[in-house]
This record gives C-alpha cells, sequence and structure tokens, in this order.
C-alpha cells in the first residue's frame, strides 16, 4: 500500500490514540485493530500531507517502540 493509500486508510478508518513531541514536532499515533502508525504531518497539520509515517503490525511491536523513544528521551 502507498503512503497515501495508508494515510487515507488510517483518516477514515484509523482511531487516533493521541499526539507526542517528538524532535519538535507533533507525532499523531493512530490504530486499527492491530495496526498502528505513527504519522507526522507538513505544518503539523492532520488536513496536509504526510511527511513521515512509521507502521508497526501489531500493538506490541508499537508498545515496544514508544517505550524506547520515552526512554531514550531523558
Amino acid at each position: 500500500m502507498s503512503v497515501r493509500k495508508k494515510i487515507d486508510y488510517l483518516r477514515d478508518k484509523g482511531t487516533v490514540l493521541g499526539t507526542r513531541l517528538k524532535n519538535g514536532r507533533k507525532a499523531y499515533l493512530y490504530i486499527i485493530k492491530d495496526f498502528c502508525a505513527e504519522v507526522i504531518f507538513q505544518k503539523d497539520n492532520t488536513e496536509l500531507s504526510a511527511e513521515q509515517i512509521r507502521t508497526f503490525a501489531n500493538v506490541k511491536e508499537f508498545n515496544s517502540y514508544l517505550e524506547r523513544e520515552f526512554r531514550s528521551s531523558f
């Protein structure tokens, strides 16, 4: 699936879990069933195109990533 299709799918079917600051930018966290993603949009605006998307095959992988990111911020 292309990045654009992933973003459209996330916007349409996904649930926003929240946001977090990543390198001074706002990262949006999404989930659809067991599929998770972190997306950074242009100008931190969800209506604009995605600059970066990181996907995770399951919630466990997503949680591990977020825990590592959290620990590395201290």
